[in-house]
């Protein structure tokens, strides 16, 4: 389930609400009412009255052109989250082709998401790390992917990079998919301007090339072509740079060209590591998923907050398979069988290996009826 990057088409009718307006970013007075206001300030000067006539025009050009912009952002900004919708509400499950796939919300099932990450590194065998992992930390306190953002009631400082862990197939880039589509949907983080999915695989595509922060944005996000370079420095912006493990550029924190204006060119991996360190947009918030091998390539200094995906439980295993078959004699037939295999049963903690498990048996059990499976 973490290798799915693809986009897809869909229906284009959705009903969006725009939260910039009650962020009060672009709370857009009418013309008039401003006009108002400055045309009783400027009658009690003592400046002449062709000037105030001439200022006033000016004036009111100025805010008439200021209510059309922000007219035209908005829509920009809604039609990036019918943009985004696209790309995120059909998911192939399994494979890197584009297509049609499954509804994401049919087949979702929440992961077990917790707050740190495991104190070692497994490199021979994730599915192993993964078990022992769980074991030891039965009771850690999930985190929903929704809320990696929000502040602990304990805690008091501000999150700002969220670094997401965990092995291949777990789930890391279906999480990044349904956080960017609730948002998209106006269902979740609302008080966020703009979610901006940046894929470390296709940002290799350009890694030999020159772009600033700006234009990197119009070419993996061309619905954006409107937004210029000073309304990324007022907005609440989210990146999310997913698979951080599949990246071939190079991230150099200790010597680096610095970048603090969104025009400035540089390469891909340089204008990632101003943006986490806050060279760049000092205000955006940053979330980066990879597997665990490749997490070090961000300094723990940078990171406020490292979550991991640990894939599964017990109770989310089995609703996913009956999320994922709709007759339902057919889904308490393979939870059997996998709960009678020791091994099965521990692989399945990884979202990929369900996806496997109900592929095979499902083939198995619908080809013949009659039938029996293998002897766990």
């Amino acid at each position: 389930m973490d290798e799915d990057r693809a986009e897809s088409t869909v229906p284009s009718c959705v009903s969006l609400k725009s939260d910039l307006s009650k962020d009060g970013m672009m709370n857009f007075r009418s013309s008039d009412q401003i006009y108002q206001k400055r045309s009783a300030s400027i009658g009690d000067s003592s400046c002449p009255k062709g000037e105030n006539k001439r200022r006033t025009e000016l004036q009111t050009a100025d805010l008439n052109n200021s209510v059309s912009q922000g007219g035209e952002l908005q829509e920009v900004i809604e039609g990036h989250k019918i943009s985004l919708k696209r790309r995120c509400e059909h998911v192939t499950e399994g494979t890197h082709e584009a297509g049609s796939g499954t509804l994401l919300n049919k087949i979702y099932t929440e992961l077990y998401i917790t707050e740190g990450q495991s104190e070692e590194v497994d490199t021979q065998h994730e599915v192993r790390q993964l078990e022992r992992t769980s074991k030891k930390n039965i009771q850690d306190t999930p985190i929903k992917c929704q809320d990696i953002f929000k502040v602990l009631s304990e805690q008091q400082r501000h999150i700002r990079v969220v670094l997401t862990n965990g092995v291949a197939g777990v789930g890391k880039t279906f999480s990044v998919q349904k956080f960017s589509l609730d948002w998209a949907e106006g269902l979740e983080n609302q008080d966020i301007s703009l979610v901006l999915p940046l894929s470390c695989r296709e940002l290799n595509l350009i890694r030999d090339e020159q772009h600033s922060l700006l234009s990197l944005l119009h070419v993996f996000h061309p619905t954006l072509q409107k937004i210029r370079a000073e309304d990324l420095t007022v907005w609440k912006l989210l990146f999310i740079f997913d698979g951080l493990d599949e990246s071939r550029f190079s991230l150099g924190f200790n010597k680096h060209q610095l970048i603090s204006d969104v025009t400035q060119v540089s390469s891909v991996g340089v204008l990632l590591v101003n943006l986490i360190q806050g060279n760049l947009l000092p205000s955006a918030l940053i979330w980066i998923t990879s597997r665990p091998a490749a997490a070090y390539q961000i300094p723990p200094s940078c990171v406020d907050r490292i979550t991991e995906v640990r894939g599964f439980t017990d109770c989310q295993k089995e609703e996913y398979f009956r999320r994922r078959f709709s007759d339902e004699d057919l889904s308490k037939r393979i939870i059997s069988h996998i709960k009678a295999s020791r091994s099965l049963h521990i692989m399945c903690l990884i979202p990929i290996f369900c996806w496997i498990t109900a592929i095979v048996l499902e083939d198995m059990m619908t080809r013949d009826q009659r039938g029996e499976l293998p002897k766990p």
